[in-house]
């Protein structure tokens, strides 16, 4: 129960107070009430749409986005038992959407690990060609307990299949037992493979590769950090060196591992380490720029939580650290980082004092590359009182010929059936260094898997057009509270 709706960006963001100019006039919202030490931000939108079911049948939860050159944007999401992938053209209008549909519950699982949002930002990927895939888990039985990791890779002109693929580490002969389970969290095809990680019912991380053509195996390694913890793989990235850095939760402590030779079938491990972001941590995004420095969204929960960000060299040398420490109880997470150009975007939700700390509001931030220096900040706030409260975050940031392109969830409150839009508010963010120690784990082991394989899946794919609505956020108005919605936003930067 949760859903998306909105991100949306700001460009130029300057702290003047001046309203929002937005070509569909659907952005601001007169009736809201701004609190005391915040102001509206000047930004241009091209468009801002919602997506998603009418009502509340079905809440939708984001995971992903991702675009190509000619601003496109292809993103996914979960409703209550189905895998959804929609496209928009770069002018905002509907080009296709699917739905993947199995026989039990299918999903991309949120490293949140309570289903509050769909998947990882990395769950879903794109490749120089334009393809695009898809990382989930499907369930092999009622129960939904018991998992078998889906890999989708899809035409980007009309969301065709190419292939679509099963994978796990040991396929029953009889009954389904609970060391077989297999989900998959991150995916990427950026380099020469299709690469996979995830968890496998016996709490080991795997890394598996993929031949792009044709959804062969490669190869399949598992990786174990601390033996008798829960293990996770939540995202992973391969560098321009022929490297593949993995990174997500051993035990209740974040990891990043590095692997060489990830371009051939013998990969081998470098390292494991452990970040001290502290208990209850972990990695949900990774991103790595063109000198190969490593991005990495640090979520880290307790009592309170806090919105972090670290750069790392490719040997993991911390080289600066930003955080927004939590204030408000556990409201605040960090949901994807993306390295563009000169600079570095993080987008997820916070809980500001006088904003919405019952629920969150949505968080942007553009960052210094070189330092991590705060260059500027947007909050998404729809208002406080309880027509107007919703929860906002933002999941997915992409740049495309000038322009910002944003993906996010919006769920609403029990008294919130139409308010699905609102304002961006400029404020000074109290960003602060975070220099967490790295330290190497004294164990771990990455070995071959012998038994695992890919079979071909063979789920009901299909047009999910007549079922769901693509449509200004300003014009929804029909919603049962609550309610969730996926949202789609393009800033111009210029």
């Amino acid at each position: 129960m949760r859903n998306v709706f909105y991100v949306f960006l700001v460009t130029l963001f300057f702290t003047s107070c001046e309203k929002i100019v937005d070509d569909e006039d659907i952005d601001t919202n007169p009736d809201t009430e701004i609190p005391d030490g915040f102001r509206i931000s000047t930004v241009t939108t091209d468009y801002h749409k919602l997506y998603g079911a009418p009502g509340n049948n079905d809440d939708e939860l984001t995971s992903g986005m991702v675009a190509d050159a000619a601003g496109n944007i292809y993103f996914s999401l979960n409703n209550t038992k189905d895998i959804m992938i929609t496209k928009l053209n770069a002018d905002g209008s509907l080009a296709w959407a699917k739905a993947w549909d199995g026989n039990y519950r299918d999903r991309s699982p949120d490293s949140g690990e309570n289903a509050e949002t769909g998947g990882t930002a990395n769950s879903i990927s794109i490749d120089s060609d334009g393809f695009i895939y898809v990382s989930a888990a499907i369930s092999d039985v009622s129960q939904n307990n018991i998992h078998s990791a889906l890999i989708l890779k899809l035409d980007p002109s009309n969301g065709a299949i190419v292939w679509q693929k099963l994978w796990k580490h040991e396929w029953p002969t009889a009954s389904v037992l609970a060391y077989m389970d297999a989900q998959a969290y991150g995916i990427d095809a950026s380099a020469d493979y299709v690469y996979l990680t995830g968890a496998d019912g016996s709490n080991r991380v795997f890394v598996v590769a993929l031949d792009k053509s044709n959804g062969s195996l490669f190869f399949q390694y598992a990786l174990d950090i601390i033996n008798g913890t829960k293990d996770r793989g939540y995202v992973l990235k391969p560098d321009a060196l022929g490297n593949l850095f993995v990174g997500g939760v051993t035990g209740s402590y974040a990891y990043l591992a590095k692997i060489t030779s990830a371009n051939t079938a013998s990969p081998i491990i470098d390292w494991v380490k452990k970040v001290e972001l502290g208990y209850g941590s972990r990695f949900n995004a990774i991103d790595i720029d063109t000198e190969n420095n490593i991005y990495l969204s640090c979520d880290r929960r307790g009592a309170q939580t806090f919105f972090s960000i670290i750069k790392l060299d490719g040997n993991a040398s911390l080289l600066w650290g930003k955080t927004f420490p939590g204030k408000n109880e556990d409201r605040n997470n960090t949901h994807v980082v993306r390295a563009l150009g000169d600079a570095v975007y993080a987008g997820g939700r916070i809980s500001e004092a006088g904003l919405d700390t019952e629920f969150g509001d949505g968080l942007l931030l553009k960052l210094d590359k070189n330092n991590g220096s705060l260059l500027w900040s947007g909050i998404y706030f729809s208002g406080n009182s309880d027509e107007e409260k919703a929860e906002h975050r933002i999941k997915g940031i992409a740049e495309s010929n000038g322009k910002l392109l944003v993906v996010g969830q919006v769920y609403s409150s029990n008294y919130n059936s139409s308010h699905f839009y609102g304002d961006w508010l400029a404020s000074e963010i109290d960003l602060i260094d975070f220099l967490p120690l790295i330290n190497p784990f004294a164990y771990h082991s990455f070995e071959t898997i012998t038994t695992g394989e890919i079979r071909d899946a063979s789920g009901n794919y299909m047009d999910a057009n007549s079922s769901y609505v693509l449509q200004n956020a300003k014009d929804k108005n029909d919603g049962t509270p609550p309610d969730g919605d996926a949202f789609i936003m393009k800033i111009d930067l210029n």
